[in-house]
């Protein structure tokens, strides 16, 4: 079984997913095992991903419990990079590892080889290491400059390059190819079969094919970035690429992600990495078994004094007088009594009776434990339930396009888009506004841009008008700022350029308003958060509270300081739907909910 991801899998991850790491931010840091560690990284249009870093594994996106204090490695990486935007990864050297940069200039770097070691550096310098080592060429302690493992890149070397480490070489040309070039095993064998040429030919003997051998790296490295994996269970191992020298592939996943999981949950202890839910059943199962052993014993002890009460109160008296002959703890008032070849404890300040009695109670407080263990369980097989139903039902459920941005249909029926960051910003205009639509931007640097689609219809009246303008001024930054009320204006798609004048600059996402601005005032900072039906389909929509008719159920909310994961839980569970996507409606910075009157609850 291969329990580490290879030079090719890293290779293929970091390209693959490059786009979903640049520009994220990371929120949190936790250490969910001695090896592994989870982070939380974040942007506005893909919001939260779970990225575990396992030392002796890899890396993969997935969700794992996570502790409820975190450990000093935790919070020493947490002080490092947290709140860090990332602005590159990368894999050194076609080698088992992987740096993250960020805006700092700080980084983060994955060791996976021997026990594998996670390093943070400021600029080239060691800022941390969780396993310090020094070896002949290469130190790893703090204070230190970092140095890659492996100089050597063969996924960048010419022909020549490789020709004449291979014609330098005593060993194999697999051999070679595996350590010199540093391939490793499978991808060196791949590469050999594919140019046909025998593995055990001396590397000398090969060294006129390097062209060939580096023509087929080529079409390896180009098919690993399909986002493909395939799995070989004889080998247990997956790979971004046909390993064709395996023969035909077990199984062909259609997500590199999917298929490195896959092969992790073969390689690890199942309970390493159940989901939460689960590893919360079986804990509460050992933990009935646990209490029912117990409980069974205090049973027996009980019923065992009451069968020897005259016995056991001679014993009691007998320690009383100072008379006792058996072991005895007079500092906790404990004798200890021989029962069958097993010791009991008797506490002999009170009557046998009273000592059975104990036993009793304490058998029927660890079957009381047990009743709430199940409870448990129950519990949490509704929310394992409540769960499946939820993923299923958003996974059936059709991703209308305008749910890229922000948006909501307003009272008169006109849909109203914005954008959630500047690059949306820019992409919102670029693409979707059009002659008969209207831009809407609140009177402050960093609003959303804002459109109502209503080309092709009547143009729309003062309360859409109003909505769109309270709506662009909710996702600016008045929102975290606190403020109650803002301006914002609207105009002609005619009037919304992106020539600047002579020594202007025009940042993504900005544009050049041009002509007269329709001012609209007094716009309170308050929206609503409700389902919607929209082709049939129950969404949930935040927008201004007059959106949303009578008989549609909503919550209202302002700005506040409340925890937006929290905050959209309660909102949810109000309105019945999904905590994830309400969280992704929420304006910027903290919210609360306000009664009826738009007070704060």
């Amino acid at each position: 079984m291969k329990d580490k991801e290879s030079s090719i899998d890293f290779y293929a991850f970091v390209n693959i997913y490059r786009d979903r790491f640049v520009g994220s931010f990371v929120k949190k840091v936790y250490q969910v095992g001695p090896d592994d560690f989870m982070v939380q990284i974040y942007r506005s249009d893909i919001k939260r991903m779970d990225v575990l870093i396992s030392l002796k594994h890899g890396i993969f996106f997935k969700t794992v419990e996570t502790p409820e204090t975190a450990t000093q490695t935790a919070m020493v990486l947490r002080k490092t990079i947290s709140d860090r935007r990332i602005v590159g990864i990368r894999q050194i050297n076609f080698d088992r590892v992987v740096e993250f940069t960020f805006h700092t200039g700080q980084k983060l770097i994955l060791e996976l080889f021997r026990e594998g070691n996670l390093i943070a550096t400021d600029g080239d310098r060691i800022t941390f290491v969780l396993r310090p080592r020094k070896w002949k060429n290469r130190d790893l302690e703090v204070g230190g400059t970092y140095q890659p493992p492996s100089s050597f890149d063969p996924s960048s070397a010419s022909p020549e390059d490789m020709s004449k480490i291979i014609s330098g070489s005593s060993a194999n040309i697999v051999q070679t190819l595996a350590t010199r070039l540093n391939l490793g095993g499978e991808l060196a064998e791949e590469i050999l079969y594919r140019a046909g040429i025998d593995k055990e030919t001396p590397a000398r003997d090969a060294a006129g094919r390097s062209a060939d051998i580096r023509s087929m790296l080529d079409e390896l490295l180009k098919e690993s970035l399909a986002n493909r994996s395939y799995y070989y269970k004889s080998q247990g191992l997956v790979s971004p690429c046909e390993m064709k020298h395996f023969g035909d592939p077990d199984r062909i996943f259609d997500d590199l992600n999917e298929g490195l999981l896959f092969v992790l949950t073969l390689s690890k202890d199942e309970a390493e990495f159940e989901d939460p839910i689960t590893r919360r059943i079986n804990s509460q199962k050992k933990s009935i078994e646990e209490f029912e052993k117990i409980a069974n014993e205090k049973q027996e002890i009980g019923r065992a004094i009451m069968e020897r009460l005259q016995e056991i109160d001679g014993a009691i008296r007998s320690a009383r007088s100072g008379n006792y002959a058996g072991n005895i703890d007079r500092a906790r008032k404990v004798i200890t009594v021989d029962m069958d070849g097993k010791p009991v404890e008797i506490d002999y300040t009170v009557s046998a009776g009273e000592n059975a009695n104990r036993y009793f109670s304490q058998a029927k407080d660890y079957r009381r434990k047990i009743e709430g263990a199940m409870k448990a369980i129950e519990e949490a097989e509704k929310q394992r339930l409540t769960e499946m139903q939820k993923a299923e039902k958003k996974k059936r459920r059709k991703v209308f396009w305008f749910e890229t941005y922000h948006w909501f249909i307003s009272s008169e029926g006109y849909l109203v888009i914005a954008g959630r960051d500047a690059k949306s910003n820019e992409k919102i205009v670029k693409k979707h506004l059009q002659e008969g639509d209207i831009y809407v931007h609140a009177d402050m640097y960093g609003a959303p841009s804002t459109i109502i689609k209503s080309s092709g219809k009547q143009p729309p009246g003062e309360a859409t008008l109003r909505e769109a303008a309270s709506f662009a001024v909710s996702f600016s930054r008045a929102w975290p700022a606190g403020i109650a009320s803002g301006t914002a204006y609207w105009v002609y798609p005619s009037q919304v350029s992106k020539t600047p004048e002579s020594g202007e600059y025009v940042a993504t996402g900005s544009w050049i308003i041009r002509g007269k601005r329709n001012y609209i005032t007094d716009l309170k900072l308050e929206l609503c958060i409700g389902m919607k039906d929209i082709e049939g389909l129950q969404i949930p929509m935040i927008g201004p509270s007059s959106a949303f008719a009578d008989s549609e159920k909503c919550v209202r909310i302002v700005p506040g300081d409340r925890k937006r994961s929290n905050l959209a839980k309660r909102i949810a569970d109000i309105i019945g739907s999904d905590r994830e996507e309400i969280e992704k409606l929420l304006p910027p910075g903290g919210s609360e909910i306000a009664d009826q009157d738009g007070r704060r609850s």
